[in-house]
């Protein structure tokens, strides 16, 4: 959302130019056009759901109406309403198997085995890689590593330094999660550290 105007996107589709836009995940892409407030959702989460997005869809403008409310916000710091400007929108029912594997997903900060999942929804560890894919778009490896990385930004946050909080997060060591951060990101930790301040608005 640009905070002093437009802000465009270009993305290997083109071009896209909007007050806010909405870039899915998977989505190689360059932004443009002065200061901008970046919001990240976890993409199985409600607020991401209301958006109708799927992974590796084309980027899109927000609804005027909603970008205005997102804007009146964007120095509130304050998570709650922003999740409820994207939750004021009726969405699907949710697959209440998919809640389940979701909330243990992010309970356990990504440490945990196919088997143990593929038990919570009763079918086979084999079935559930496809299960997944089918209920989500994304494959089980790549939602662990967001998993895995919120939970190491929120160490940052929380005042520790990278090399314990990509442990806690769940890296082997601060250059996997680099690595990890260039891929999702596309920027190591050190470069977005100095460009971003981090909020306690991660959840």
């Amino acid at each position: 959302m640009g905070l002093e105007g437009a802000v465009e996107v270009e993305t290997p589709a083109g071009r896209l130019q909007g007050r806010a836009l909405v870039i899915p995940a998977g989505t190689r892409h360059r932004l443009g056009g002065g200061a901008v407030l970046s919001i990240y959702l976890d993409a199985l989460a409600p607020e991401a759901t209301a958006l109708r997005l799927r992974p590796h869809q084309l980027a899109v403008a927000l609804d005027p109406d909603m970008a205005r409310r997102l804007l009146d916000f964007a120095n509130a710091d304050d998570l709650a309403t922003v999740q409820s400007i994207f939750l004021s929108d009726p969405t699907r029912a949710a697959d209440r198997r998919l809640e389940a594997v979701v909330r243990e997903l992010r309970a356990c900060r990504g440490e945990t085995d196919r088997r143990s999942l593929a038990a919570m929804v009763h079918v086979s560890p084999e079935r559930f890689s496809h299960w997944f894919v089918e209920q989500t778009g994304l494959p089980l490896r790549s939602y662990l590593k967001w998993v895995r990385l919120i939970e190491t930004l929120r160490q940052l946050s929380a005042g520790g330094n990278l090399t314990e909080a990509a442990h806690l997060g769940g890296f082997s060591d601060s250059a996997h999660l680099s690595r990890t951060f260039r891929a999702m990101l596309g920027s190591s930790p050190a470069t977005l550290l100095r460009q971003v301040a981090l909020s306690g608005a991660i959840d």
